[in-house]
């Protein structure tokens, strides 16, 4: 029984060590954009400057950032009060094939 609550209250610990505090954004930093414009990940993204972000917020802007289709990675992080937003955009051009001379 000791061990039983013992592992519950660990477990609680460790979960609530997860979880982000939540904090009020005083800017937004964009990190890897080359050919996306900034305006079309402010456009997409549901957070605005003096806005409280929590763990559920920031998930729903990944969300909504990925839908867009322009980017393969993101990962939003945190610099103080500042949103740091870190993508790396899909590739223009998936492959090119040439079929015809060799020569």
């Amino acid at each position: 029984m000791k061990r039983l609550l013992l592992t519950a209250v660990l477990s609680a610990l460790m979960i609530a060590e997860v979880h982000a505090e939540s904090f009020t954004i005083s800017d937004i930093r964009v990190n890897g954009l080359q050919r996306v414009s900034a305006g079309s990940v402010f456009g997409a993204l549901p957070l605005n400057v003096g806005e409280q972000a929590d763990d559920r917020k920031l998930v729903e802007s990944t969300r909504a950032l990925f839908k867009t289709g322009f980017f393969q990675d993101i990962q939003l992080g945190r610099d103080g009060n500042v949103l740091v937003i870190n993508v790396v955009e899909r590739p223009s051009i998936a492959s090119i094939e040439i079929e015809g001379n060799k020569a």
